[in-house]
């Protein structure tokens, strides 16, 4: 059976063994309509499976609690199909419906079907991607705000290296521009600096003190009007945003910490409050859906894809992926350069190789992705000093990188050292 969805309506084309198609039919997108689906479903017997083009649709969630086998498509594998059967692309919804139910006729046993998450996971799953759609949205109002203080108030930028910081807002919204900046008193400027616990350092003197160099910027007086009222309604948002983001935070918190897996990804170098939760996520509870590590490999992005053809090879960044897991990945391999010396040891040599600050993440996280996948099938947490042995024993060049770097004074590993002694008196 095939469903080409909608907000409207469903167009529904059903499918017999040998691929004929035996009815075709319609149902609104309301409470209604979705029972009547399900009454027609049962009534008919024997469906042995629904391909959708999606699985966040309460559509899916009908059905997955009437107990159908659903079997989420990717949009570019109905449209292979579609190709297949036609060169002239010919389209519509009831058309769409008959290609995703032949298709699941023929290719099912090479399809996965859609298996929810328990709520625990779920509920985990669904309050990072919105926190990182919301963290998103932020950096979309930030890059506004800089824009529009560049047209009228440029110099006030340099005051502030990040201007995520609910700081460099408050800036802005006492002080909309630059003259009332370059008006303002020494004393109004330290208590803002002791209002918001910023270290009086001697760069900050500098900026107070030379803070009438704000007047020696061109100014138009419409752009001065209508930017500085721009600034403060993007300032309300942003404010707004962090308060929603705090919230997040607090709620994935109590989330990740009552989740069974919250030991094992807590264990991580540099994961800390916020990766640990989105890597959790990534994989999720049910150890059925990830039959090896290189199946997590491929949907997390950090598996290469290669285009060959006769002498032609390439190999390419995957994009068919699960973008915010990529994301995560990246982040975590990043964060674990400056806390374990196998990972720093390995960008090292992936950077020496000539691969790019880009590809040598991936790659690390790749790595990385090997010992999370053990660790998530068995339940134990991350013991850098077992894989240091580990290393050492199998003789890696990533062992033998980090003691010469340590003979010459470039880093210090008393694990490592431990992780030699045990292999030699082992």
């Amino acid at each position: 059976m095939g469903i080409d969805w909608s907000d409207k309506a469903h167009a529904v084309c059903v499918v017999n063994e040998a691929g004929e198609k035996e009815q075709s039919f319609r149902v609104a997108h309301s409470p209604e309509g979705l029972a009547t689906l399900m009454r027609r479903l049962r009534d008919r017997g024997g469906v042995r499976g629904v391909a959708v083009e999606t699985k966040r649709h309460l559509l899916v969630w009908a059905l997955v609690e009437a107990g159908f086998p659903v079997y989420p498509i990717n949009p570019k594998l109905s449209h292979a199909w579609r190709q297949g059967w036609t060169v002239s692309e010919a389209k519509g919804d009831d058309r769409d419906a008959w290609v995703l139910a032949d298709g699941l006729s023929h290719g099912h046993a090479r399809l996965a079907v859609f298996v929810p998450q328990d709520e625990a996971t779920r509920t985990l799953q669904q309050c990072c991607q919105d926190e990182q759609r919301l963290i998103g949205d932020r950096t979309r109002l930030v890059q506004r705000l800089e824009d529009a203080l560049k047209q009228y108030y440029p110099g006030v930028l340099a005051w502030f290296a990040d201007w995520t910081s609910p700081s460099a807002w408050d800036l802005v919204w006492r002080f909309p521009t630059a003259e009332a900046l370059a008006s303002s008193s020494k004393r109004q400027l330290m208590g803002f600096l002791k209002q918001h616990r910023i270290r009086v350092s001697p760069r900050w003197q500098e900026r107070i003190a030379g803070r009438a160099g704000m007047r020696a910027w061109p100014v138009d007086p419409a752009a001065v009007v209508a930017k500085a009222e721009f600034v403060r309604a993007l300032v309300a948002q942003l404010r707004g945003l962090a308060a929603i983001l705090k919230r997040y935070r607090k709620q994935i918190d109590a989330l990740f910490q009552a989740h069974p897996d919250h030991a094992v990804f807590a264990s991580l170098p540099g994961a800390g409050p916020k990766l640990a939760p989105r890597l959790l996520s990534g994989f999720g509870a049910d150890r059925a859906q990830f039959p090896s590590a290189q199946v997590v490999e491929q949907v997390s992005g950090t598996a290469p894809v290669t285009y060959a053809s006769g002498a032609s090879k390439q190999v390419h960044i995957r994009h068919a992926c699960r973008k915010g897991f990529r994301c995560a990945l990246h982040q975590f391999a990043g964060e674990t350069i400056s806390r374990s010396a196998w990972a720093r040891a390995y960008y090292d040599l992936a950077r020496a190789r000539g691969q790019s600050h880009a590809l040598a993440l991936r790659n690390l996280a790749k790595k990385w992705l090997k010992i999370l996948y053990r660790m998530w099938q068995t339940g134990e947490t991350y013991d850098e000093q077992r894989y240091l042995e580990q290393l050492v024993k199998r003789g890696s060049p990533i062992a033998q990188a980090i003691t010469r770097w340590k003979t010459r004074g470039k880093t210090t590993s008393k694990k490592l050292d431990l992780a030699h002694k045990k292999s030699s008196s082992g």
